[in-house]
């Protein structure tokens, strides 16, 4: 009774925690119910049969069998075209026991009417979301057949294997489950971390779950609602987004820690940690250096020069960096100032002498910069060395953030 019912528990459940309208025990119930039914779904033990007759792609059949070895649901998993589909067709009852039983498993699935059947459907990440070994194993046998038979080359197997071995590619972010993948076309490699509303209500709830959390639409992410038959859809902007979570971390934010922590876990499953780890490193290392008291010398011209303090001053909403040292004795300063190119590239620009280029020396830890003379242009990359430093970093980074919406 309970596994009939959870679909519809769970959607309660749901709704009742996003939106504050249950009372605790009336939630500690439910809770509870779910609790048994993924109880009871853990005692199941799971059986295949794998069929591979002569002209017809492989497939198997996965039976879901109690104590007593009665089955209680089966479904079958077949290859179909570019992915892997697990299918039931059958009465209503059947149909929504077999979805309780995955959805307790770890998939997301539910039972549809179509046709005048009822059907349970579900692809390759909702088939590997399941982390049962008896259930991964029976994906397994089917991809190695697929392959032996000719159906899938190596590197769709290899690819499926890696599906299978890393599980569900999903971080929940501010209570919203976005997928993770990498896009490679050509050289370039990029992350995509998006979620696909399956209703208006629900692109509703997201936005708003998101906007909650200090993520600004069209900084941190982009979304489009779901109208007139046409799929929404809600993306994180990158690398806006990422370093967002990591201030929310900052800030001491529990699930931003460990929206994070399951970012690396997915990356590192998936093979592009270091991509991954390009797209959060000016904010890991934000305001990481206390630029008072650092010290730099060029025995060479004589000069030794001490930072006294690193600030930003805002003009017409662009930054302006203002640096104060000592040197010989006398404490002074100099500054710049931020702005955008029209091509969309930001960009500073500073007349160097010796005393200023040993500052920029020790603020951008590059040592390239010593003894230079005459203008020069800061980019992308000297605003990243400049945000490690304590008290601008996350300024520049949020300037950087906002003026890069129209242009990523």
């Amino acid at each position: 009774m309970f596994a009939t019912a959870w679909t519809e528990l769970s959607r309660l459940l749901s709704f009742g925690i996003e939106n504050g309208l249950y009372a605790d025990h009336i939630l500690n119930k439910l809770e509870g119910i779910r609790k048994h039914v993924e109880n009871y779904v853990n005692k199941l033990r799971i059986e295949y049969t794998l069929y591979s007759p002569q002209g017809v792609d492989p497939w198997v059949e996965v039976r879901f069998k109690d104590g007593r070895e009665n089955e209680i649901a089966h479904i079958n998993i077949r290859w179909d075209r570019e992915k892997l589909r697990a299918v039931f067709e059958g009465a209503k009852e059947k149909a929504e026991r077999l979805a309780s039983i995955l959805n307790a498993l770890g998939a997301s699935v539910n039972a549809m009417e179509l046709g005048g059947k009822w059907r349970v459907d579900l692809y390759t990440d909702s088939i590997t979301a399941i982390r049962r070994k008896e259930w991964l194993d029976v994906v397994r046998a089917l991809v190695e057949e697929l392959h032996s038979r000719g159906v899938i080359n190596e590197e769709q197997r290899d690819r499926l294997l890696t599906e299978i071995n890393a599980g569900p590619n999903v971080v929940e972010i501010a209570g919203v489950e976005l997928s993770v993948r990498q896009m490679i076309s050509g050289k370039s490699k990029a992350l995509i971390i998006t979620y696909l509303p399956t209703s208006p209500a629900a692109f509703d709830a997201a936005v708003k779950a998101l906007r909650d959390a200090g993520f600004v639409e069209g900084v941190h992410f982009t979304a489009k609602r779901p109208e007139g038959g046409e799929r929404g859809y809600i993306r994180l902007k990158l690398p806006a987004g990422l370093w967002r979570l990591v201030e929310l971390r900052r800030q001491g934010v529990d699930w931003a820690d460990k929206a994070l922590r399951r970012l690396e876990e997915i990356a590192k499953a998936r093979g592009f940690s270091n991509l991954l780890e390009e797209y959060l490193r000016p904010a890991m290392e934000a305001e990481t250096v206390d630029p008072r008291g650092l010290v730099v010398d060029d025995a060479e011209r004589g000069l030794k020069a001490v930072v006294r303090g690193v600030r930003v001053e805002r003009e017409g909403g662009r930054p302006r960096v203002v640096v104060e040292y000592e040197v010989g004795g006398d404490v002074t300063s100099f500054s710049f100032i931020w702005g955008v190119r029209k091509g969309g590239g930001i960009v500073a620009g500073l007349d160097l002498n010796d005393e200023k280029a040993l500052m920029m020396t020790a603020l951008l830890g590059d040592k390239a910069i010593r003894g230079k003379k005459g203008h020069m242009t800061l980019s992308a990359k000297h605003l990243f060395a400049l945000a490690r430093l304590r008290g601008i970093g996350w300024e520049l980074l949020r300037w950087y953030a906002e003026v890069m919406r129209e242009h990523r």
